[in-house]
């Protein structure tokens, strides 16, 4: 990876980094009942996770992918590093009105606010994703982030107008009715149409790009996934769910098995052998299957009337707790720690990144274990191995990044 790329790339990962801290610190407290957040606090270590982390070194993966291989400018470099340097800017904003909640005087307009400055810069780096793949190689792995580029400006709309609607505001030409099935469709628009399509997009990635001319199957399950999340769009606006719900889910389902079959021999256990950092996208890829696992199960329960999204019981909402959680620790933060790992460390693991893997693998299926049962002990032994070994691998990461640049080619 040469230095150019890295320079840009890690002002959002040390952002990111920076963010998640507050996020586990959270979810340990939280974990072991010994803190019990506010709704604000709550909200805001979500986003904390999901935006101050994953977006951001989502943004930082791009980058990496999409300029890596190439020679800028000065003017083209500059421009990528003021756009990285205001996505981290935006971002950080937006978690900080999270945290802020009513301590910010104007009913929490402050959170569609610096919404609206962050899908300005969403949308200024998905453009700049397009510009740069005229340059380079059309593969697999860049085909996802470019789709999942849009799927984040679409999610970011639908937060905004959550947003809104949180602050008791009114959107002028939208019916209350259109307003909050809008806002509903925020969250599965993020985890199907961002989320699983950039994780896949990393996991092609790391485990060896492959181009797109000649890998119709690689490319037709990105197209899947991002058109999974397209549907379940459509299906919450128009109040179409269960019509269009059992396709989105199917058409998901298929891509991210599409996925597992095209990347079967990497799962194999003489491919772990001496593998390395490689080891990252490969324990991503096995919690992959673990989200399709729940998934099912929670689809299943829908459809046959088991499961009410109007009178959720606590076993509902510890299944659906332990499939976000699944997706945001074992699918995203493996794959993100992944991409870190390999630019810094090339093919050799480290101690940083033997401790973070380790505590990962041994401690989220125990905190899994612990929502789906509703038991409190598993949390209470669990989280705090996932977290420490988190904090642990954040800190390692963190010292690196700020020293010392990438290897480089």
């Amino acid at each position: 990876m040469n230095r150019q790329a890295w320079s840009v790339a890690r002002v959002p990962f040390i952002g990111a980094l920076i963010l998640f801290v507050a996020t586990i610190a959270i979810g340990i407290l939280n974990g072991i009942d010994v803190y019990t957040p506010d709704h604000d606090t709550l909200i805001g270590h979500v986003h904390a996770g999901t935006l101050g982390w994953i977006t951001q070194s989502f943004a930082a993966v791009a980058i990496l992918v999409f300029i890596g291989d190439r020679t800028l400018g000065d003017a083209d470099l500059k421009r990528a590093r003021t756009m990285a340097r205001w996505v981290t800017i935006a971002v950080t904003l937006y978690v900080a009105a999270f945290f802020a909640g009513d301590a910010v005087p104007g009913d929490r307009i402050d959170r569609p606010i610096t919404g609206t400055l962050l899908l300005l810069m969403l949308i200024w780096f998905t453009r700049w994703m397009f510009q740069n793949q005229r340059q380079v190689p059309k593969t697999i792995a860049r085909l996802g982030l470019l789709l999942s580029g849009i799927a984040v400006v679409i999610g970011a709309v639908f937060g905004i107008v959550l947003g809104v609607v949180t602050a008791g505001q009114e959107i002028p030409g939208l019916s209350e009715k259109l307003t909050d099935a809008i806002a509903e469709v925020h969250p599965p628009a993020m985890v199907v149409g961002f989320l699983l399509l950039a994780a896949m997009a990393m996991i092609e990635w790391l485990l060896g790009d492959r181009p797109a001319a000649g890998n119709r199957a690689g490319v037709i399950q990105m197209w899947l996934v991002f058109a999974a999340g397209l549907l379940l769009t459509v299906a919450f606006i128009s109040g179409l769910e269960e019509e269009l719900a059992g396709p989105a889910n199917l058409a998901m389902i298929v891509g991210v098995v599409m996925l597992l079959v095209r990347r079967r021999r990497d799962l194999k256990p003489a491919a772990w052998k001496g593998s390395g950092t490689a080891w990252f996208p490969r324990t991503s890829l096995l919690f992959l299957l673990g989200y399709l696992v729940l998934l099912t199960v929670i689809v299943a329960k829908f459809v046959s009337g088991a499961m009410d999204p109007d009178a959720m019981t606590p076993e509902d909402d510890g299944l659906l707790v332990a499939l976000d959680h699944m997706m945001f620790v074992g699918v995203m933060t493996t794959a993100l720690f992944g991409a870190l790992a390999t630019t810094l460390h090339g093919k050799a693991m480290g101690v940083f990144d033997k401790i973070l893997l380790g505590g990962v693998a041994i401690g989220l299926p125990g905190f899994v274990v612990g929502l789906i049962t509703l038991e409190q002990l598993p949390k209470r032994i669990f989280t705090p191995i996932m977290g420490t070994a988190l904090l642990i691998g954040i800190f390692g990461y963190l010292r690196e990044v700020m020293r010392t640049g990438a290897n480089t080619s």
